[in-house]
């Protein structure tokens, strides 16, 4: 028994004096992968997720220079789209539940008095851009993966009317359908 205790204590002081080896994060190393490519990039929005449920994460980052840039699960970081967002303005990425098998990712960007919404799938390896439009009043993300257009429609006789389309993936032709009363930029 003696030499038991005497062994665990061992096995304890040795576990306190081994420096423990800390993973970098996920968040510290995308930036460090864009800013090894791009120094004078600077990230002001960052989200990483598994977009084709294949167990591989994969990163969107938007930049103060209103860069878009995509790192895949293999660390190749590829320039995806110019001018979406800047520093300035309030920008936010979302991830939609496309289908039971894949997300879409969502860039909205608030530029007052609309919002613009940017709206990409993973095809072939890169982000591709599937859906871009404008909304006057607003825009809403439902958990069913539908997103709904709000704007305003004008009367000839002056004044406005509150409208809305409903913008949903179809799996079949692998297009954003569209309903109700909509506009595409």
């Amino acid at each position: 028994m003696k030499k038991l205790t005497t062994l665990l204590g061992f096995l304890l002081l040795l576990n306190t004096l081994i420096i423990p080896v800390s993973a970098q994060s996920p968040t510290q190393h995308v930036k460090d992968v864009v800013t090894k490519k791009y120094p004078n990039e600077k990230i002001i929005s960052l989200k990483t997720v598994d977009l084709n449920n294949d167990k591989k994460n994969e990163s969107i980052i938007l930049t103060d220079s209103g860069n878009l840039f995509f790192l895949n699960s293999k660390d190749v970081l590829v320039l995806i789209n110019t001018g979406v967002a800047y520093e300035e303005e309030d920008s936010e990425i979302k991830v939609l539940p496309a289908s039971t098998k894949e997300k879409h990712v969502a860039i909205v960007v608030d530029t007052p008095p609309s919002t613009v919404v940017y709206v990409y799938r993973l095809e072939n390896g890169t982000l591709v851009q599937k859906l871009h439009f404008i909304a006057d009043i607003g825009v809403d993300f439902e958990k069913n993966g539908e997103i709904r257009q709000v704007w305003k429609k004008y009367r000839q006789n002056g004044g406005w009317d509150i409208v809305s389309g409903t913008f949903t993936w179809d799996t079949k032709t692998n297009k954003y359908k569209g309903s109700g009363k909509y506009i595409l930029k």
